[in-house]
């Protein structure tokens, strides 16, 4: 019984929308049969309750708007009009006269406003890869051995904000935090007749903090927006330790010896500072009026990741005894990234009316006083 009296009232409930929606419609259609016959001095309070009606969808607000606007012109009223339209912009800020479709009055008092965000923040997500480009090779043979670099998983979380200069162009920070994985193999340190007869195994962690600045373009409508982008990152490691350990050394008798531990701390030997470029780009979907999008990146390290005179001792200035232990002394190296990212953006619209450029006012202004 109860759930009859449910479905009942939320019938009943339903048909009342529909119904009020119907009203509004109607007086819409009158409104418009009322401007193509000429008579635009009643037009405003013809529409005035579906307006004030907080139920009126964006797209009623739009037509009615539009319906507004254009009167208002008619009547030599611009005032009204920009009015009209501003709160068209706000109903929609992604509007767009087309003069295939609206009058060309219209299309032209568009020319006057923009919606574009000045400020656009994000929030993103995803996965990340290192490759380790050598610069110099250091070990503690002397002896040139064999390298293999095994790409790892690591993850990272952050967000940004564009300054859009127009539709196309923005002006781009971010902060990310990231998690980051190198695990290298070295063969070569000892021998076995003529052969390698060794294994040495390292797996370094480590957390930094990107701060990415670059210049992007997007699309600016459709459903599905692509763009790309190019800039400089300042990229700071809080932190590097080695774990999983292995030096394993099978001579020539048959027999194996190996050397694991526990975590060594790196960080001391790293540089804390780095810089690198930032190539990308991807895609924005349109939801409503936010955005998902996906983005790959490649960031190219430009520094060395290894202090030079500390890369011998602990953090104490003591010599490492995990070089003697595990035959391991790091390389010159940087770091190379490949970043896979999801997020969500959240435009910050600001209908308004469009300021003439500075530099285009100057110019006039300088060539007025040449003339004089």
């Amino acid at each position: 019984m109860r759930q009859r009296y449910l479905l009942f009232f939320g019938l009943l409930f339903s048909t009342f929308l529909y119904g009020q929606d119907a009203d509004r419609e109607q007086i819409i259609s009158q409104a418009t049969d009322e401007f193509n016959a000429g008579r635009f001095y009643g037009l405003p309070a013809l529409l005035k309750p579906v307006l004030d009606d907080f139920r009126t969808t964006n797209e009623q607000r739009v037509r009615v708007y539009l319906l507004l606007a254009q009167a208002y012109l008619i009547l030599d009223d611009p005032i009204a009009a920009d009015d009209s339209y501003l709160k068209l912009l706000k109903a929609d800020p992604e509007y767009v006269a087309n003069p295939a479709r609206d009058p060309i009055d219209v299309y032209y008092l568009s020319k006057k406003f923009t919606s574009t965000p000045i400020f656009t923040p994000h929030l993103r997500i995803g996965l990340n890869t290192s490759l380790v480009r050598t610069i110099y090779e250091i070990n503690t043979s002397g002896v040139t051995l064999s390298r293999k670099n095994i790409p790892k998983a690591g993850f990272r979380f952050g967000g940004g904000l564009d300054w859009n200069i127009d539709n196309h162009w923005s002006i781009c920070l971010e902060g990310n935090y990231s998690y980051r994985a190198i695990k290298q193999e070295r063969k070569g340190l000892f021998t076995a007749n003529g052969q390698p007869s060794d294994t040495q195994v390292i797996l370094e962690k480590q957390n930094w903090i990107d701060i990415p600045m670059y210049i992007k373009y997007a699309d600016d409508s459709g459903k599905i927006r692509p763009f790309g982008y190019a800039g400089f990152a300042i990229n700071l490691l809080l932190s590097s330790n080695g774990t999983d350990w292995l030096l394993k050394n099978n001579s020539s008798d048959g027999n194996s010896r190996e050397a694991t531990g526990p975590k060594v701390n790196l960080t001391p030997k790293r540089n804390f500072f780095n810089r690198s470029l930032v190539v990308g780009g991807g895609a924005k979907y349109k939801i409503g009026k936010d955005f998902v999008f996906a983005d790959l990146r490649y960031m190219i390290g430009l520094s060395n990741l290894t202090k030079e005179d500390a890369n011998y001792y602990d953090k104490d200035g003591n010599f490492d005894t995990s070089i003697p232990r595990y035959a391991y002394v790091s390389d010159l190296f940087r770091l190379d990234n490949i970043l896979l990212s999801f997020g969500y953006i959240h435009p910050i619209y600001d209908p308004r009316k469009k300021t003439k450029p500075k530099l285009k006012n100057l110019f006039r202004k300088q060539v007025t006083e040449e003339r004089q």
